[in-house]
């Protein structure tokens, strides 16, 4: 075998979360009676799985259902569910010598608190079963011909079977670049529209540098005329051409569905609820008594006390009501009950998609109808695809982790089976 051809039993594409578990739950069942490897074009593998839950690497989540994923790949992710439960991810997590804890919201971390103890625990069992780490070289083709041929600029690799693992758009410095789609596109797979998820939305209103930073506790509702989309609550953060947070992220993917298919969700906006623990009667009860108690305090400062001050500034500049060289006893019912109004149900119009690279996640991708329960592609024999190179995204909370590992475990544990020796012992 010459240096520049290369030949393999399996290759996986990508050395992310979902190429690494695979690579792991091959090499373990082989133990070693097969030749491997990861193909990785950044310098090192990994990088975007360090950068996951704020650099601890958020796993799984104990409260996991298929209704935590985008709609039209539910039937698909309950099987993959069903097989591998959060319980069973954290228990083989647990025999690769990884630790858990679960915290208050069903969130699971490693105990170490520490995303990089996750790929280290991976990188440990993949050099312990002898799958080869092939880093710096970036496929620029897939081409099936007994077999599978796979050419990087450097050399020609020849494979048996080959896990597609090269991921999504999102996150381009971190190593996604959308070469999944382009692979797909080689092999004659469908693809579904591709577009950033959980991310900040960028909004029309050019007011917003006046609350630039300041962020509020919310209830956040995607709507479309009359239907509510989805609902959520936490924290809101305003930037200066965008709202962001973790309640925001959750909602942000029908925003950008909208933009990547026009039809979808016409007129969809998001309306925000500043105050969600008072009633808009409550709150303009508490507006009327600070009038009647403090009526010689500045206008402006009628929010105070209530909600962030400059918040309530950009209230009252949102609502209409004038407050410059006013006081608060001068200001009418009608713009009282205009400021309870704005502030239990302040809305934002979208204004274009979100951008890739402050998306966590990306939606669309091969059509998950293209892939059977062990994650091959059904016109295909050896070729698998998993994790984000398909269409499947979760919400925030451990759940595109979730998939991504346990497609791999899925992919990995298939291609071993479907040819080869088996070790026992490490199944």
């Amino acid at each position: 075998m010459s240096e520049k051809n290369r030949n393999y039993d399996l290759i996986i594409v990508g050395g992310g979360a979902a190429g690494l578990a695979a690579a792991v739950a091959f090499g373990r069942r082989m133990g070693g009676n097969a030749r491997a490897a990861v193909i990785e074009k950044e310098e090192k593998p990994g990088r975007k799985l360090l950068a996951t839950g704020n650099g601890r690497c958020n796993l799984t989540n104990i409260n996991m259902s298929e209704d935590f994923y985008n709609e039209n790949a539910r039937a698909f992710v309950r099987n993959i569910l069903q097989r591998t439960t959060p319980e069973r991810l954290i228990k083989s997590f647990e025999q690769l010598g990884l630790i858990c804890r679960t915290d208050d919201a069903g969130r699971v971390y490693p105990y170490a608190n520490q995303a990089s103890a996750v790929l280290d625990i991976l990188m440990m069992w993949i050099e312990k079963t002898g799958v080869e780490v092939i880093c710096g070289e970036k496929v620029g083709s897939i081409v099936s011909a007994q077999g599978y041929t796979v050419t990087t600029a450097e050399k020609i690799y020849h494979t048996k079977k080959l896990i597609l693992a090269s991921g999504g758009a999102v996150q381009k410095a971190l190593g996604s670049d959308g070469s999944s789609y382009e692979f797909a596109k080689m092999l004659g797979l469908k693809c579904e529209s591709v577009f950033p998820s959980l991310a900040p939305v960028i909004v029309t209103d050019k007011s917003l540098n006046i609350i630039k930073g300041v962020r509020a506790q919310a209830a956040v509702t995607a709507c479309c005329g009359e239907k509510t989309l989805v609902s959520e609550r936490g924290e809101l953060q305003f930037n200066e051409k965008n709202i962001s947070g973790i309640c925001v992220f959750q909602l942000s993917r029908f925003v950008n569905e909208h933009f990547a298919d026009k039809e979808k969700y016409k007129g969809i906006y998001i309306s925000a609820d500043l105050a969600p623990d008072l009633t808009e009667n409550k709150l303009f009860s508490i507006l009327d008594n600070k009038r009647r108690d403090l009526p010689d305090t500045k206008a402006d400062d009628v929010f105070v006390g209530i909600i962030n001050k400059k918040l309530g500034l950009y209230l009252c500049k949102r609502s209409g009501v004038v407050c410059s060289g006013r006081t608060v006893g001068e200001l009418t019912d009608k713009e009282l009950k205009s400021l309870a109004d704005i502030t239990k149900n302040c809305s934002f119009t979208p204004l274009k998609m979100s951008e890739y690279g402050s998306a966590q996640v990306t939606a669309g991708g091969i059509s998950v109808d293209e892939i059977d329960r062990n994650m091959r592609v059904k016109k295909y024999d050896g070729l698998y695809a998993v994790g984000e190179a398909l269409d499947v995204d979760g919400m925030c909370g451990g759940y595109n982790l979730h998939f991504a590992f346990a497609s791999g475990i899925a992919a990995g544990t298939a291609a071993a089976k479907s040819g080869g020796k088996k070790n026992d012992k490490n199944k």
